[in-house]
């Protein structure tokens, strides 16, 4: 594993960190606008699941045309050869392990009532685990300070987190 994550380590960091700042803003910002567990959890996996395809499609056009470009900067050599495909698989996957995370305490809380109410704490302290690890992870492979690359990350998904959740508070009355 990681080898792997070590080989695809930008897609790694690029689809998980997305995956989990896009999420955590589509809870929040249905829970400021008062929105139900289970509206919530129906955002959040359909976006999850749209915004990776999205992510890990981009991923693989621009992969094909940077490949393109560097063929044609080397006056038809091939030039270094990257794989669209296992980039655009890297960063679909990394986008949807980690951008689940914070998508779980609400549907645990579709069936157990006393989960009701704390799922957005839950939420986001999976979303804060996300992000020390994937902080902690892209730390440890390029061999650069643990603190500053995980704090980096953590301030990252937290103003996405406050911004969504504001905006979802100031429009909660259309709802």
């Amino acid at each position: 594993m990681k080898k792997i994550i070590h080989k695809y380590l930008p897609e790694f960091v690029y689809g998980s960190v997305d995956g989990v700042v896009t999420t955590v803003a589509i809870i929040t910002g249905a829970v400021g606008a008062g929105l139900s567990s289970s509206v919530i959890f129906v955002l959040g996996i359909a976006n999850v699941l749209a915004d990776a395809w999205s992510m890990g499609s981009s991923e693989y056009l621009s992969s094909i045309s940077e490949n393109q470009l560097e063929n044609n900067s080397v006056n038809g050599e091939d030039g270094n050869q990257k794989k669209p495909l296992s980039k655009g698989v890297a960063t679909f996957v990394s986008f949807v392990l980690v951008g689940l995370l914070p998508i779980l305490p609400f549907l645990f809380s579709i069936f157990f009532d006393e989960l009701q109410g704390i799922d957005i704490w839950l939420s986001m302290l999976c979303a804060l685990c996300a992000f020390i690890l994937i902080g902690y992870i892209g730390a440890q492979i390029a061999r650069v300070s643990h603190i500053k690359n995980i704090l980096r990350t953590v301030f990252v998904g937290t103003i996405a987190a406050g911004i969504s959740f504001l905006v979802g508070y100031l429009l909660r009355g259309i709802a």
